[in-house]
């Protein structure tokens, strides 16, 4: 399979998801179906976890490591109070984004209340927990990004929501479509499609510059991450059951520079769009 063959595939299932008319008959307008954002604490007043809260971040750690967070208490420190603000100032500025982060899900309706939970340990910067919440780890937050008021951290947290939201419908979208993932290869592809579509909208001037053109740096990436992507997915579809995790490591975790498929798709994308 070469790069562009590649390309185009994973383009059309992006269009294919959002503009099927096999699949979206229904067309719902962007503004019929308002979604109530609900801010939660994911710690209790005196600093435990609560049971959602460990609920989120039990994919990424044991029975003992969990049993060790709900018995150790852990107050918000100062610097994670003023990140939980920051994230409240914004929610107001979240729900005048969701119209335009629903475009790519025609006929497919949000749920009716998402919620933003707040931890402080445990997580990752931002992530979700199915089908309707997302959550954002205050310690991580202030470990890996600094302050909360420094100015990049507005747009940044902007951009966090847009992409754990686009995961919210990505959820919505497989449910009413009772999406079924039978092959390495077509789990490979579904999340080069979610994770790409979700880093797209994580893109910061870094990637992407105001005329909406791919920075110098973005090109040096695409240019290496490329052969990577046609190599993992060629060799997927006839990978023995050993080989399949190595082929699949770093498609989407890992340092972000080096996202084999979701920054490659991010970057189509942005090119795809040329600022639009």
């Amino acid at each position: 399979m070469t790069k562009m063959f590649l390309r185009w595939i994973v383009l059309f299932l992006i269009l294919l998801h959002g503009g099927s008319e096999t699949l979206c008959q229904e067309i719902v307008s962007a503004s019929s179906v308002p979604v109530v954002l609900v801010m939660r604490s994911g710690t209790s007043e005196n600093g435990t976890i609560t049971p959602e809260w460990k609920e989120a971040i039990r994919h990424w750690h044991d029975e003992e490591a969990l049993a060790a967070m709900v018995a150790i208490p852990k107050r918000r420190s100062e610097p994670e109070i003023r990140w939980a603000r920051h994230i409240g100032e914004r929610v107001g500025h979240w729900r005048g984004m969701i119209d335009s982060l629903r475009i790519p899900f025609t006929g497919v309706a949000p749920p009716e209340i998402v919620t933003i939970l707040l931890g402080n340990q445990g997580g990752n910067d931002a992530f979700v927990l199915a089908p309707s919440t997302i959550c954002f780890d205050l310690s991580r937050l202030q470990e890996e990004y600094g302050n909360a008021t420094e100015p990049v951290n507005g747009p940044r947290i902007d951009r966090f929501f847009a992409h754990e939201f686009t995961h919210v419908m990505h959820k919505a979208w497989a449910k009413k479509n009772n999406l079924q993932l039978r092959t390495p290869l077509g789990t490979a592809l579904w999340e080069c499609l979610t994770e790409g579509l979700g880093n797209y909208r994580s893109l910061s001037e870094k990637w992407v510059n105001k005329r909406g053109e791919l920075t110098l740096h973005a090109r040096d990436v695409l240019a290496r991450l490329e052969p990577i992507f046609v190599e993992r997915l060629s060799a997927l579809p006839h990978a023995s059951e050993k080989d399949i995790p190595n082929l699949m490591q770093g498609l989407s975790m890992g340092p972000f520079d080096r996202k084999w498929g979701a920054l490659t798709v991010a970057l189509w994308l942005a090119q795809e769009a040329a600022g639009d």
